[in-house]
């Protein structure tokens, strides 16, 4: 066990001093809005896309397609329980109209990418990342249908709908589209040129720090006096921290998924509010400060977390 505490902090402290950088350039005033906003397209239109492809051809065959759907719905089935149990506690905390669905996104959904990747990458290897992608697949398919729905609720505007092309749109995004090619190619046994694939290699390898800096530009404006502990946000941490991690274990037993899988499922579903959060809950009009304080704190929380879980997993 002190072995893989020791290889989790490691982990955790590498991808933390990358973060410190995107503190410390924030609080050097170096960075501004439109800054943040070119690197997170940066990261999302370019690198990890490339970076997702190139692991799609280099680490998968067509044997392994078969049980990364398999494990995709298992997936889906611990978001479906966890946003049902949401709803329980919705009533429980009497939480108020206007944040409604965004407590059930914040319970139910994690930052499966931007935090999830990198994190997965540094505990397990490059194995783990067609795992990782699995999970991110349910994560956005479900998000983008049921949890853009429910934080529509909230707003005073226009409710959205489940399924329309709008959240197509959305859900076709391009990390997604990248390693979507990357499975194609896997799957049709299409030749790709040498320097294609060096390309794809050297640009995304630059995802992780681009990705660890830009979320800790956001921790940089984080202002603690600001966070209230109150109800509604410590059931969303127990949520986040122990509830939905909880259920995954339990379907992953349950089903017996192989133990890579698991470790990986069980640290993405317990790692923090997704990101897309207080983006959405600004779209909509509904309590975007709560949703910033949600992905902010359950961020840095994750610190700590994570080394926890990754004792956990260890058990698989």
């Amino acid at each position: 066990m002190a072995p893989i505490l020791k290889q989790a902090f490691e982990s955790i402290l590498t991808l933390f001093m990358m973060g410190l950088v995107g503190v410390y350039v924030v609080h050097r005033g170096w960075v501004t809005r439109e800054v943040k906003d070119f690197l997170a397209r940066l990261v999302v239109g370019c690198t990890l896309p490339l970076y997702l492809f190139y692991t799609a051809v280099q680490e998968l065959t067509k044997k392994d397609i078969p049980g990364l759907m398999a494990g995709t719905t298992h997936a889906m089935l611990t978001m479906t329980l966890t946003f049902l149990l949401s709803l329980v506690f919705v009533k429980i905390a009497k939480v108020r109209q206007g944040r409604r669905g965004l407590f059930s996104v914040g319970f139910t959904f994690s930052n499966t990418m931007f935090l999830g990747l990198p994190i997965n990458v540094a505990l397990f290897g490059e194995s783990a990342l067609p795992y990782v992608m699995s999970y991110f697949f349910s994560n956005s398919l479900m998000f983008w249908t049921l949890g853009n729905y429910m934080m529509s609720l909230d707003g005073p505007g226009k409710k959205s709908e489940i399924l329309s092309l709008d959240t197509v749109k959305r859900f076709f995004n391009p990390p997604l589209i990248g390693f979507f090619i990357g499975l194609l190619v896997v799957i049709l046994e299409v030749p790709i040129p040498k320097f294609l694939t060096g390309s794809a290699k050297l640009l995304g390898s630059t995802t992780t720090p681009l990705a660890i800096m830009y979320i800790g530009m956001g921790l940089g404006d984080l202002n603690l006096k600001t966070i209230h502990m109150e109800k509604d946000i410590i059931y969303i941490l127990l949520g986040r921290f122990l509830i939905c991690p909880l259920l995954t274990v339990t379907i992953c037993l349950a089903f017996n998924l192989f133990p890579a899988m698991s470790r990986v499922f069980v640290i993405q579903s317990s790692l923090p509010v997704l990101a897309n959060c207080s983006i959405m809950a600004g779209y909509y009009r509904s309590d975007t400060s709560f949703a910033l304080i949600l992905v902010s704190l359950t961020t840095f929380l994750s610190l700590l977390t994570v080394p926890i879980f990754r004792m956990a997993v260890s058990l698989f």
